[in-house]
């Protein structure tokens, strides 16, 4: 398999960014778009003071409010997009048979699924998907800022 160069991965990563941001932008009222585009801007530094997991866990319990639902969604979706983390403990392979298990209509389940992976995995493993999770809500922090009005 030929592996994508780094101009490719940056393309992906910011195209991914961008339908997160345009989903937002086309289904959130204007209160939760705003909490959305605050709510990532503040994401590198969540994961940078509390960890991954740390930030993970607040989201997740705070998973009744939309805009921290679709954080979480835009986490989950990503890693199964990123090829870079898909050969990180078969995360592709397992979360699809997960899926087939769980009903799309339960994201608690699939956000704890999620978290339990995370926790399985060894130091350099999470040092990675941290920095790959850094990257994306750089992007999306950037679209947010450019397409949702308000809260500079």
């Amino acid at each position: 398999m030929k592996m994508p160069n780094l101009k490719n991965v940056n393309l992906d990563v910011a195209n991914f960014a961008m339908e997160c941001v345009k989903k937002v932008k086309g289904t959130f009222n204007d209160k939760n778009k705003k909490q959305y585009k605050t709510l990532v801007r503040k994401m590198s530094a969540l994961i940078q003071k509390n960890g991954f997991i740390g930030t993970l866990v607040f989201n997740l319990s705070k998973v009744k409010d939309d805009y921290h639902r679709e954080v979480l969604k835009n986490i989950v979706d990503w890693n199964i997009s990123n090829y870079k983390i898909n050969d990180i403990k078969n995360f592709k392979n397992d979360y699809e048979k997960l899926q087939k298990e769980i009903d799309d209509e339960n994201d608690l389940n699939r956000f704890t699924k999620y978290i339990e992976w995370a926790t399985s995995l060894n130091q350099g493993e999470y040092r990675f998907v941290t920095k790959e999770m850094m990257n994306l809500f750089g992007w999306i922090k950037r679209f947010a800022d450019g397409m949702i009005e308000g809260e500079e």
